[in-house]
């Protein structure tokens, strides 16, 4: 019953992740009223969350009084971190080997579902694997999760399976054609190879020699990953200054042409010139909750989301908010007994996308955070 629980919140993320924001809760408080403590306990990822609940509500509040409004859909951003919070309490209740037979499921699945991502990445429009999920980037990095919990977790006994699915979940990644995924592997593959005390000085090297190699052969399957690099190119201070002043001209904005992660260097730097040019308390304490978000632009200029966690907890909490931010992931880093490759997971596609809003990420990365506590917290468990 906790895989199928498990597993019907995750098929939830990609078709009607709305639903979550009353079906966690709801199966949370149920199950927990099953068990024979039915009093609600918290783990430490639990209360690191439960935290974020409340510093959110805190900063809705804070900013209502300020500037005397309050819109539905910050009410609706606090509750995704409601809701988060208590699927981190739900899987906390169950054990380990859960989690684990839901991971091998869902890797299963992945490894099935193989040529439907050749179909969407050869014959759909933009021609990337998104399987399911609503865009190719929740994918990846779902996919770059479940890569690190097969190489760390080794679900399968067998080897010969667990090379086959890593086989397939890479190939799954690629036809993402996700650049944050990749690099989120890439990074963790460099940071663990040249971290290790068991390689030799001379294999060290040999692989960085072989992992420069992967990056070429990936940059030259996507042409998309080759643009993007191209791209930097143009990037320099006069560049940008010339961009951010004319950012908008006849109605039309100037920070595309030049492929999207130029566009993201335009665009997160004109939010941040506009954002440290308004009053003291606003640059403090944030425009507001989830003003951000696809849909809720807080300036004129705005014509999507930053597809930067750490922009846009800026400028929705301000200063102050950004420094819990960075705290929040310090906590969740000595939670973790001090493992940089949890940061890893987190910090790039935060970086580089919209991970803190995105149901797919955030369910994972609690199957992730709960099972490694629990593997390392025995007793816990």
């Amino acid at each position: 019953m906790n895989i199928v629980i498990i597993l019907l919140c995750f098929i939830l993320t990609a078709f009607f992740h709305q639903g979550l924001y009353v079906l966690i809760p709801f199966i949370s408080l149920f199950y927990i009223s099953t068990q024979k403590k039915s009093k609600l306990t918290l783990n430490p990822i639990s209360k690191i969350y439960l935290h974020v609940v409340f510093v959110v509500l805190g900063f809705l509040v804070i900013q209502t009084a300020l500037y005397f409004d309050i819109k539905i859909f910050s009410v609706k951003g606090w509750l995704r971190f409601v809701a988060y919070f208590m699927f981190a309490v739900l899987i906390s209740y169950m054990k380990k080997e859960d989690i684990k037979y839901a991971f091998i499921i869902i890797i299963l699945y992945f490894i099935l579902t193989i040529p439907l991502g050749f179909h969407q990445f050869l014959g759909w429009e933009g021609g990337r694997n998104q399987n399911i999920f609503d865009h190719s980037n929740h994918l990846a990095y779902v996919l770059s999760m479940s890569i690190y919990f097969l190489v760390f977790h080794n679900p399968f006994k067998n080897k010969v399976i667990k090379i086959v699915c890593l086989i397939g979940l890479l190939l799954s990644l690629i036809l993402t054609k996700s650049t944050g995924g990749l690099l989120v592997l890439l990074v963790l593959l460099g940071y663990n190879a040249l971290n290790s005390k068991r390689i030799s000085f001379l294999k060290k090297l040999t692989f960085v020699v072989l992992l420069l190699m992967a990056i070429i052969l990936t940059v030259s399957f996507s042409d998309k990953i080759a643009y993007q690099l191209d791209s930097i190119g143009y990037i320099s201070w006069e560049f940008l200054k010339e961009r951010i002043n004319t950012y908008t001209i006849d109605g039309v904005n100037r920070a595309g042409g030049h492929g999207s992660f130029v566009w993201r260097i335009i665009y997160w730097s004109k939010l941040m010139a506009t954002f440290f040019s308004e009053a003291f308390l606003k640059i403090v304490f944030g425009v507001g909750v989830d003003h951000l978000t696809k849909g809720n632009m807080p300036y004129s200029f705005m014509d999507k989301d930053p597809h930067n966690d750490f922009v846009k907890v800026l400028l929705e909490y301000g200063v102050l908010g950004f420094l819990l931010f960075l705290n929040f992931l310090k906590n969740i880093y000595k939670v973790m007994g001090k493992n940089l490759n949890i940061i890893i997971l987190m910090a790039i596609p935060m970086f580089f996308g919209n991970a803190i809003v995105n149901f797919p990420f955030n369910i994972t990365l609690i199957l992730v955070l709960m099972y490694e506590f629990k593997k390392n917290n025995i007793k816990i468990d």
